[in-house]
């Protein structure tokens, strides 16, 4: 019964994240990320800001949810440390989601302290936002396996130290490059607003910021990444693989897919809000299905990832082997 409240405590927790991390992009493409001043904790020299416009209000409800977040974290920790032993895959990734909401907050706190918000473009809001970035999918990577793990009952840490673990490594760090490339484009696409497509192309002929050169890497990379994880996922799915493997590959080739649709369209529509939260949500999704997928993979046996279903070209009889 303890390990069935656990488990619902930890995807309640996850779930909940998620929802803060969406509401932290509407903050970001909002402009809203100053709308508590540079005070922190407190928003406007108040616990609760009293006449607070649109901005405030969405700042400090990202704040106090996050607050909420650090305190569900926390006690998801504790119960796993106590539930767990020491060593136990489950402890590790619950107390890896409490560090990593530590920083999170440690984040949060210095780009409002330092005025790196709103429409900042300085060097140090662009040298800072790929680190963000990855602790943000960090976090997100670290409750999905608490949640994952718990479920399914995995006591060990699964090794990068099989066949497809090069590979598997190599998309995950790609799609933390997309994401960091993502949030200059955002930025960019934030703080150059443009009226139509035509003078957002004339833009690269006579930049105004770096930004402008930086977003160009972004549409380039997400192309050869999502690729990259797209041929992994189908051969994934010609396996034998458990059926758990092939719907999260499944998921992940989809998503890329996806991906690669709302992109340009953003871009065309020339950045509207709902569509971008779009785009980020379904980037998240995608970079928990390839978290999740490289879990499974790894706690299974090299023979289990790499067997071709029954029936297939080579394990029907007489069939060449390779």
């Amino acid at each position: 019964m303890a390990e069935k409240r656990f488990r619902t405590l930890v995807w309640v927790v996850f779930g909940y994240s998620l929802v803060v991390i969406l509401w932290g992009y509407f903050l970001r493409v909002s402009e809203s990320g100053d709308g508590c001043g540079t005070d922190w904790p407190l928003c406007l020299g108040s616990v609760v800001p009293e006449a607070a416009g649109f901005p405030t209000w969405v700042e400090y409800i990202h704040r106090v949810s996050s607050g909420v977040v650090l305190l569900l974290v926390l006690g998801m920790a504790v119960w796993a440390r106590r539930g767990f032993a020491r060593g136990h895959a489950v402890r590790a990734a619950a107390g890896a989601s409490l560090l990593l909401t530590v920083t999170e907050s440690l984040f949060g706190a210095a780009l409002v302290a330092f005025g790196l918000v709103a429409e900042d473009v300085s060097a140090a809001r662009i040298a800072i936002r790929p680190f963000h970035v990855a602790n943000t999918f960090s976090l997100m990577a670290a409750l999905a396996l608490t949640a994952w793990w718990a479920q399914r009952g995995v006591a060990t840490i699964p090794s990068w130290k099989h066949p497809r673990g090069r590979g598997l490594l190599l998309a995950l760090a790609g799609l933390l490059l997309i994401a960091a490339t993502g949030s200059w484009t955002g930025l960019a696409g934030t703080a150059f607003p443009v009226a139509t497509l035509a003078e957002g192309i004339g833009q690269y002929l006579n930049p105004e910021h770096l930004l402008i050169y930086l977003r160009v890497t972004h549409p380039v990379i997400a192309l050869v990444v999502i690729a990259l994880v797209g041929r992994m996922a189908i051969s994934l799915t010609r396996s034998s693989s458990p059926p758990a493997t092939r719907r999260l590959a499944l998921a992940a080739c989809a998503l890329g897919i996806i991906q690669l649709v709302l992109g340009p369209l953003t871009i065309v529509l020339l950045y509207p809000t709902a569509l971008r939260l779009v785009h980020l949500a379904a980037a998240d999704l995608l970079w928990i299905s390839l978290v999740l997928l490289a879990s499974e993979v790894l706690t299974a046996t090299p023979e289990e990832s790499s067997r071709p279903p029954p029936g297939s070209a080579r394990t029907r009889p007489g069939a060449a082997l390779p």
